[in-house]
């Protein structure tokens, strides 16, 4: 099964973070905030592992429609994981385990006692590489030329325990041109609930793995004109080690759908982070449990 098919149910709230991270950076673009962040982030990256506990909402005209938790454990030094993601949309409750392990990742629903596993490729010519955790000098650069005078709402605070605390809140007049741009096209695509993403490669509607993908997107509102983002208010947290611990984000989009009904969509995020450079991923024992093998499928396009 595609990948993209494991996190489609993040879709709204990738797209949106991705917003998050470009406005938050170039609002504190050029600012003794912007560069503690910027310090942070990195060193962050280079942890060899740590533990996420992660929370997204989502409302509709005030009124909540889905919630997702996450708790999760990642050695990007070894290329391990493991975690559970619970979400609730439209009146379901589902919850999915993962661990990604020397075998391959192994998931598991819990509405199911079955552990399917989607073994690693052995072929070297589709094996994964192993990601750059530095941040590359372009996009630093690109990422500052979006400064102006936004520097001017950043709020930075050091506190008594080495910690500072950063935070801006922009409206949608203050956001930058291009973001500003880019978004609505973004949020379009994700909201649109592509229905083939969830069905099997036999065309039916019957997921190879127990998950339904509908109960999520059935509750998001289609957003197809008069899209913009009204707000954006970011925080973080970075302990005295220079690591982010504590980041959220709240977001409000507005538009219409193709009946012409106005929705203010909401979105809040927010992702805490400990045990870094201390966390183990958990493993499961397969042993004596029920087991199917998923298929194995290879991305030619990314290929290289």
């Amino acid at each position: 099964m595609k990948k993209k098919k494991w996190f489609m149910l993040g879709s709204v709230a990738g797209i949106s973070a991705v917003v998050m991270l470009a406005t938050g950076f170039s609002a504190m673009a050029g600012t003794s905030g912007y560069d503690a962040y910027k310090s942070a982030l990195k060193n962050t990256k280079t942890a060899h592992n740590v533990s996420v506990k992660t929370q997204m909402a989502l409302q509709d005209n005030g009124n909540a429609f889905a919630n997702a938790n996450g708790s999760f454990k990642v050695s990007p030094e070894n290329r391990t994981a493991s975690g559970t993601v619970t979400v609730i949309s439209g009146g379901t409750d589902q919850s999915v385990s993962f661990f990604k392990q020397s075998s391959g990742t192994v998931l598991k629903s819990g509405a199911s006692d079955i552990y399917y596993v989607k073994p690693e490729h052995t072929d070297k010519k589709y094996a994964v590489k192993k990601m750059d955790r530095e941040m590359p000098q372009q996009v630093e650069t690109v990422i500052d030329a979006l400064v102006g005078n936004l520097k001017d709402y950043v709020t930075v605070e050091s506190n008594t325990d080495g910690s500072k605390d950063v935070s801006v809140e922009l409206t949608n007049a203050q956001i930058p041109a291009v973001v500003s741009a880019i978004a609505p096209i973004a949020i379009k695509h994700a909201t649109s609930g592509h229905r083939h993403e969830f069905q099997n490669k036999n065309g039916t509607d019957k997921p190879e793995f127990p998950f339904d993908g509908h109960a999520l997107l059935s509750g998001v509102p289609q957003l197809s004109q008069d899209i913009k983002i009204e707000k954006v208010a970011v925080k973080a947290n970075i302990n005295a080690s220079n690591y982010i611990q504590h980041q959220e984000a709240d977001i409000t989009v507005s538009g219409k759908d193709a009946g012409g009904a106005a929705h203010q969509v909401t979105l809040h995020l927010a992702a805490d982070l400990s045990g870094f450079n201390g966390t183990t991923p958990d493993t499961v024992d397969l042993t004596g449990k029920q087991v199917q093998q998923m298929k194995q499928e290879r991305n030619f396009h990314n290929a290289k």
